[in-house]
């Protein structure tokens, strides 16, 4: 009776000590991945990181927003490059990087936008973070780089400009800001 009990506790600790699967494994796999060139493999690997991963790390948001570039999936790309900016600044280890990266994942975007169907990301730790201010401070508005103009090209080279939707004089309060990465900023009436 006593061996029989033994043995129930010895199976159970063997099921207590399986491990559960730890995200780090699958994001190094995925960089590896990445290193060589192997985006579209890196990236079920990243995927498969999201779905047990339970901190998003700005490196994981550099490393997938990367590979999400090279892809040719931009859209994808400026969302995780953007949530790495967020998360470290443009002091973090990959903010050069990740700035280059940005600008020309964003004219990319840009150029292919009437050909892009629609992303399917992972939205899982998108915007769950606002960044803490006072609405005192003005932000800088990502969308017209304070310029309260937006600049795009056509085709041909030539230049066109739009008032920013978002922005009054090319920045956000911070209320506005953190609607702004929700996705829940409306824009701005056109007098």
């Amino acid at each position: 009776m006593l061996l029989f009990c033994l043995g129930k506790v010895c199976s159970a600790q063997q099921v207590l000590a399986k491990p559960l699967e730890d995200p780090r494994r699958f994001i190094d796999t995925a960089v590896n991945l990445m290193n060589q060139e192997r985006y579209a493999e890196a990236d079920g690997y990243f995927m498969t990181a999201l779905e047990v991963i339970n901190v998003l790390s700005a490196d994981f948001c550099f490393y997938f927003g990367k590979n999400s570039y090279y892809l040719k999936n931009y859209a994808q790309s400026i969302d995780w490059l953007n949530k790495y900016l967020e998360l470290k600044g443009s002091r973090g280890q990959h903010s050069k990087e990740v700035l280059d990266l940005l600008e020309t994942a964003e004219e990319a975007f840009r150029q292919n936008r009437s050909s892009v169907a629609a992303v399917d990301v992972k939205t899982r730790f998108f915007y769950l973070n606002t960044i803490n201010c006072s609405d005192t401070k003005s932000i800088v508005c990502p969308v017209c780089k304070g310029d309260d103009i937006i600049t795009t090209k056509d085709q041909l080279g030539e230049l066109y400009y739009k008032a920013c939707p978002y922005s009054h004089n090319g920045v956000l309060t911070c209320a506005q800001f953190n609607l702004l990465i929700q996705g829940k900023l409306k824009e701005k009436e056109q007098h």
